[in-house]
């Protein structure tokens, strides 16, 4: 029974993951695109401007609903499937309306709201931001119905549909972009939003149907929910945790044209292999963290997290090294084509080379954040979050005078550092779950492997190898890679060993 189990878990691991990465592919894409059509463009950082609060707010609305909806959906479901269903449509309603009075909020408000970011700018700019501001906040309603069915069939443990359904959206606004950006310019991308919505919306009720009558959904009036202190906290965790957009955004007009489409391209470049590696350490670490916890066994939860850091410092350090020096290569194979020129790659890749410092410790944080949701820390969380992002706002303020849209990314480098700092102390100090001593012993010897590394590529003379400068930087890459892991593996390090450990384990729970 114990293999069997172990078999469907490691099976539906790969599964999440492999749905999870292409639709994290196609998103990848999505932005490629954009960069393709849009440049640096002005048009491009008004759309950034006007979409970053819904945004925002759709993605808090997704966590929310599944830190809401699953816990609670599966505590009714135990006792009577009647009351987790009318649990379930009295949510659904609740998300609906609230999301509801918030576009007709924002709709009605909507040049109050964009002029926050705007100060003497001519009025044109201003118009066209509130226009792409109203059609992109139709997405809000529909976002809130899409959120609760997705963690519906979370709950159910129904993981492959979400996913595609996300895929499904990205898809409609890279066809969108494609076909219609001669005729209507930038207002292909939210209106490309909306659509992909709504089709993500009605290919999750198709598949919700197959499972009760969505009959019933209609039937019941809208209820709100109620709450919770602790799930108030929750909400204010992943609210404030976004704030760093509308951080950068609202000083538009402190740095050049341009800046915020810059800052945006090199976040998401950032942002790929942590959303990569880090989903997958956590679905191969995470449960064993969050379950030895549970247990009392501080020792094996410390010796596990230990591992954690060991294979994080490994995978996060040489890609950071690439991002710092060779991250110019990356911008011009991703972007530089059509209306993204060289001298957007050379913009891209400075504010890429500020972000990348930050990198080990973000990918870090991100497991750390869920041992302490799991360790029941949620108002040292809470505290960590608010005081982060207050970091993030003084500093923005401070450095953008200075540094203009680097100091705005700077801002973003200390605030992750801030998160990532006070989260260790916590499971150091608190929990007593990880070593300060060892972190720093392997941080220190992995930078040394790449420092060493980095410097056998420069001596090397192969970044002069060909005419070609994205040649010889792919060739760089390649080098300093092979040359970081061949030293790993004549230093004996620890994290290949657990790398491989973890493979084997995956292979043998399949068979």
């Amino acid at each position: 029974m114990t293999k069997k189990f172990t078999s469907t878990i490691a099976g539906a691991s790969i599964l999440i993951t492999g749905v999870g990465l292409l639709s994290r592919g196609v998103g990848f894409f999505r932005e490629i695109i954009f960069a393709n059509y849009f440049g640096l463009s002005s048009q491009f950082d008004q759309y950034l401007l006007s979409t970053v609060l819904p945004v925002t707010i759709n993605t808090v609305v997704l966590y929310i609903a599944q830190n809401y909806l699953i816990p609670n959906y599966n505590r009714l479901k135990e006792s009577s499937s009647d009351e987790s269903i009318e649990f379930l449509s009295r949510t659904f309603w609740s998300f609906v309306l609230i999301g509801f009075l918030v576009f007709l909020i924002f709709f009605f408000f909507a040049e109050s709201i964009i002029g926050l970011y705007f100060s003497g700018s001519d009025s044109n700019s201003i118009l066209s931001t509130v226009k792409i501001f109203r059609i992109f906040i139709i997405t809000i309603p529909l976002n809130a119905a899409v959120s609760v069915l997705a963690a519906y069939l979370q709950a159910e443990l129904e993981f492959k549909f979400p996913s595609f359904s996300q895929l499904l959206l990205n898809v409609s606004v890279i066809f969108l972009v494609i076909i219609s950006t001669k005729e209507i310019g930038i207002y292909s991308i939210p209106a490309g939003y909306v659509i992909g919505t709504i089709l993500q919306l009605g290919y999750l009720l198709f598949y919700v149907r197959r499972i009760f009558s969505i009959n019933y959904l209609f039937r019941k009036r809208a209820k709100l929910f109620s709450l919770n202190f602790s799930f108030l906290l929750v909400i204010l965790i992943e609210a404030i945790s976004q704030v760093y957009l509308i951080a950068d955004r609202i000083l538009y007009e402190y740095v050049p044209a341009g800046s915020v489409a810059a800052l945006n391209y090199a976040f998401n470049v950032y942002l790929l292999p942590v959303s990569i590696i880090s989903m997958a350490i956590s679905i191969a670490i995470f449960p064993h963290l969050s379950r030895t916890f549970s247990l009392g066994s501080i020792d094996e939860l410390s010796s596990k997290l230990n591992n954690f850091f060991t294979v994080n410092s490994f995978l996060f350090i040489p890609i950071t090294f690439i991002f710092f020096f060779y991250g110019d290569v990356i911008i011009q194979l991703l972007f530089m084509r059509g209306a993204f020129t060289s001298d957007d790659s050379k913009i891209t890749f400075e504010v890429l080379k500020i972000y990348s410092i930050s990198l080990l410790f973000y990918s870090s944080y991100s497991v750390l954040n869920k041992l302490l949701y799991s360790s029941n820390m949620i108002k040292q969380l809470a505290l960590i979050t608010v005081a982060g992002c207050i970091i993030k706002v003084v500093l923005n303020f401070v450095l953008v005078h200075y540094y203009q849209h680097l100091g705005l990314a700077l801002g973003t480098v200390f605030s992750f550092l801030f998160f990532f700092i006070s989260a260790f102390l916590i499971t150091v100090y608190k929990l007593k779950a990880a070593s300060l001593k060892n972190f720093l012993k392997e941080l220190i010897f992995i930078v040394a492997i790449g420092l060493i590394s980095f410097l056998f590529v420069t001596v090397s003379g192969i970044n002069s190898v060909t005419k070609s400068v994205v040649l010889n930087g792919l060739l760089s890459i390649i080098l300093f890679s092979a040359v970081f892991f061949i030293n790993a593996i004549l230093l004996n390090l620890k994290s290949i060993e657990l790398l491989l450990s973890v493979f084997k384990v995956k292979l043998i729970s399949l068979k």
